[in-house]
């Protein structure tokens, strides 16, 4: 098979369609997404833009892979990471190695633009490819939640000192940003002094209960004894039952909380290009696409 690979421009309504056609197919969906959904996904305020990779057969779509950009920092230098996502191949082209192709043509694409790294949280059919086939180690993603009680909320949060070298962290304004201008209903951010958490106000039913949920997509602290203060706060302006938080295992917020167990969810893969070794990525859910 003789298939070409480019970046295509999702903003074309025939492309978008193209994609969305695609998107639909590939993962069975009874609905196609609405026009521009993911062109609109993919634009963030990040100091680069995003972009979609294509795989054309005949002049055809039959293999798309998008790259979100956002702005990180690791020891004061500023880098671009590009989260791999809304990838899709048409079931009559799947197993010819069109997804593997694609994410090799950003690499070094990417590479020779000098981006810092791409990361991800992929999904059952290709988190084996990612780790096996293209190279991306793998950090586990762990959740906590913590309940309204006032005993049980103390006793998940500590005071200890966070690590404050070698962090890989997002521009969490950015993060913020773009998610609340896809769900404006949905996002919140709560304030305590200079520091901040932002996510999603939810409800969740749990045998026929309705549990009012936020969950947490990240934080920006200015001091970490912030922690307490802030997590009492967003109780108290959201009306909450739980708040729940998951994050990158190796991120160096996490000593601020208990209770950490294994998440439901395949783990966090990233793809070093030009960026120095970080001993900690400082990622929340908040910044995969889905979230």
């Amino acid at each position: 098979m003789s298939f070409t690979i480019e970046i295509v421009n999702i903003d074309d309504e025939h492309t978008d369609l193209q994609i969305r056609n695609l998107v639909q197919v590939a993962f069975n969906e009874t609905t196609i997404l609405t026009s521009f959904h993911i062109a609109n996904n993919i634009k963030s305020n990040a100091s680069r833009p995003g972009f979609m990779l294509a795989a054309k057969y005949n002049d055809e779509i039959v293999g798309c892979n998008a790259f979100l950009p956002y702005d990180f920092t690791l020891n004061n230098q500023r880098w671009v990471g590009y989260q791999s996502c809304w990838s899709a191949t048409h079931p009559d082209h799947q197993g010819k190695g069109i997804f593997a192709a694609i994410i090799n043509e950003a690499k070094q694409k990417l590479k020779a633009e000098g981006a810092g790294f791409i990361y991800g949280m992929a999904n059952d059919n290709s988190h084996s490819i990612f780790v096996n086939k293209l190279g991306f180690s793998e950090i586990p993603a762990v959740v906590t939640r913590i309940p309204g009680i006032p005993l049980l909320k103390t006793a998940r949060l500590t005071t200890v000192a966070t690590d404050k070298i070698d962090i890989c962290m997002v521009d969490e304004a950015q993060v913020k940003e773009h998610k609340g201008m896809q769900f404006p209903a949905e996002v919140k951010c709560i304030h305590y002094k200079d520091s901040w958490i932002w996510g999603k106000l939810l409800k969740k039913i749990k045998n026929g209960i309705t549990i009012p949920v936020f969950y947490a997509g990240g934080f920006h602290l200015a001091d970490d004894a912030d922690i307490k203060p802030l997590i009492a706060k967003v109780f108290e302006a959201e009306k909450i039952l739980l708040l729940q938080v998951l994050s990158c295992g190796s991120n160096s917020l996490n000593v601020l909380f208990k209770g950490w167990r294994p998440a439901k969810v395949n783990p966090f893969i990233f793809y070093n290009l030009n960026m120095p070794p970080a001993r900690h990525f400082n990622i929340m859910q908040g910044i995969i696409d889905v979230f």
